[in-house]
């Protein structure tokens, strides 16, 4: 006699409990965690580990893999978690610790505003002494430099992560003063200082650049990507690799003259596309509700892109668009992918509308693999 089946609400009870043991699985998850933070707080070590973050993400992809689950969504999980354990971290109040003299002295021009910030926590839980000059800053605080040029006179290493339309003349000022230490940025469009750079060197001064793909909210950085622009000092670019070097990032070379048009398409074309689909959305006779109510899955991963492009800077994003010298052919892009498109339509072209979707595709297949950190 064959086993009874068990019913549907047997079957939910079934479910209920098992989502009872994964809540208390994260909830000893976060005390094990909370135990690590106050365990690193006691013997002076920083909160961060990238490298262990790289192995918890590979081991969740590992082992929801073998239980059918697509590996995007493994890794959202891993991060999730990753990112509650340092939540639960950040919140227990820290041990004094000991002066740490293994690191490079860094000065963060710009310091208080968002990538500032950003860079001041993710090199000071590397172990590097970090200082920062910004008007926003505590001027009472012995982290808080005077100026530009105090820091230039007392660090190893200057980032600039100042906005992209304020940077030229300070960084220019800056390396007119005899200094030995590297200077880099991390801009997002470089044009404003390629001639600032291209001088610096020529003068023999130690320059480079670099580009987080990414925004200060951050809370992992695995799978993100960060750019090594080369301005041509190979002193200066392994400076700041090393400072990047033992974390997570995937770090990619790019020269000088290349980073714009990369950006161009890279991050200006998908900030635009965000951009233009708010605007529409913003002058159709649709109400929140009516859209809410007949919102498709698109529609629903799209306005999540577009609300986190609206949520960001305004002057930040401008800067992107309206700086970057080949945002022109972005924008002549979209016209002719546009026309393209509405040609297609018009004249009911099924084939063309099958490759055009295909070629689009080809253009987001895994290319080769980058060079890890």
């Amino acid at each position: 006699m064959s086993a009874r089946r068990p019913s549907l609400d047997q079957l939910r009870e079934q479910v209920d409990r098992a989502d009872g043991k994964i809540a208390a699985a994260i909830d000893r998850r976060l005390r094990l965690a909370g135990a690590i933070g106050r365990t690193k707080s006691r013997s002076n070590t920083p909160l961060r580990d990238y490298a262990t973050e790289e192995r918890v993400l590979v081991r969740w992809q590992q082992r929801l893999t073998r239980a059918g689950v697509a590996r995007p969504r493994s890794a959202a999980l891993a991060r999730w978690l990753i990112e509650e354990s340092l939540r639960v971290q950040e919140s227990i109040p820290a041990v004094a610790r000991s002066p740490r003299t293994s690191g490079s002295r860094i000065g963060i021009i710009g310091g208080a505003g968002g990538m500032g910030r950003w860079l001041d926590g993710f090199l000071t839980d590397a172990g590097h002494e970090v200082r920062v000059v910004d008007p926003e800053a505590n001027p009472r605080s012995a982290r808080t430099l005077p100026s530009v040029a105090v820091a230039m006179d007392r660090c190893d290493i200057v980032a600039f992560a100042t906005p992209i339309r304020l940077t030229a003349p300070l960084m220019e000022r800056a390396l007119e003063r005899r200094s030995d230490a590297v200077v880099f940025d991390v801009l997002s469009v470089k044009a404003p200082i390629v001639p600032v750079l291209r001088a610096a060197r020529r003068k023999g001064r130690a320059v480079a650049s670099a580009h987080p793909m990414f925004g200060p909210s951050a809370r992992t950085l695995s799978g993100r990507n960060l750019l090594l622009v080369s301005c041509g000092v190979p002193e200066a670019d392994r400076a700041v690799r090393a400072l990047f070097s033992r974390s997570a990032l995937t770090l990619t070379e790019v020269a000088l003259e290349r980073h714009d048009q990369l950006i161009a398409e890279s991050l200006g074309l998908a900030h635009a596309v965000n951009l233009l689909f708010l605007s529409a959305l913003a002058s159709d006779p649709f109400t929140p509700p009516d859209l809410a109510a007949a919102a498709s899955t698109t529609f629903h991963r799209q306005s999540t892109l577009a609300a986190a492009v609206a949520q960001e800077g305004p002057d930040l994003y401008f800067d992107i668009q309206s700086l970057n010298p080949h945002s022109k052919e972005v924008y002549a892009e979209l016209r002719a992918a546009l026309d393209h498109l509405e040609g297609i339509v018009d004249r009911q072209d099924r084939r063309r509308f099958r490759e055009l979707l295909e070629a689009g595709r080809s253009k987001l297949e895994p290319g080769p693999e980058p060079m890890r950190a």
